[in-house]
């Protein structure tokens, strides 16, 4: 009976590590797809006019720069990495709101 308890601990324990292990790569792959959308948004900014990519720089780089953050706070820690990316999603989120407005606004301001 002490030896089934003692493996029903060790397997508890290993599947508790794997968890951690696989919030961490969850986390670390949000980051990565936050990075990929900056990188296209970066890209569509510089293909519209240099009136929007004016517009568009300064929010890209906050944007940058959160994901930065979010990066470097996955990298420290595998256990609170999904709470902190949690947190910094909206901020992204928020960010990248505002990047879309800029377009529509532009794109509606070159077709008027």
């Amino acid at each position: 009976m002490a030896d089934d308890t003692s493996q029903l601990e060790a397997r508890i324990a290993e599947l508790e590590k794997e968890q951690t292990a696989l919030r961490h790569q969850l986390a670390e792959a949000q980051v990565d797809q936050w990075k990929g959308r900056i990188d296209d948004l970066e890209v569509q900014a510089h293909l519209g006019t240099r009136e929007l990519a004016d517009r568009i720089d300064p929010l890209v780089e906050t944007l940058r720069n959160r994901w930065l953050d979010a990066r470097e706070q996955v990298d420290k820690s595998a256990d609170t990495a999904s709470d902190v990316f949690a947190t910094l999603r909206s901020g992204l989120e928020d960010a990248m709101a505002d990047i879309r407005n800029a377009l529509s606004e532009a794109r509606r301001s070159a077709t008027q």
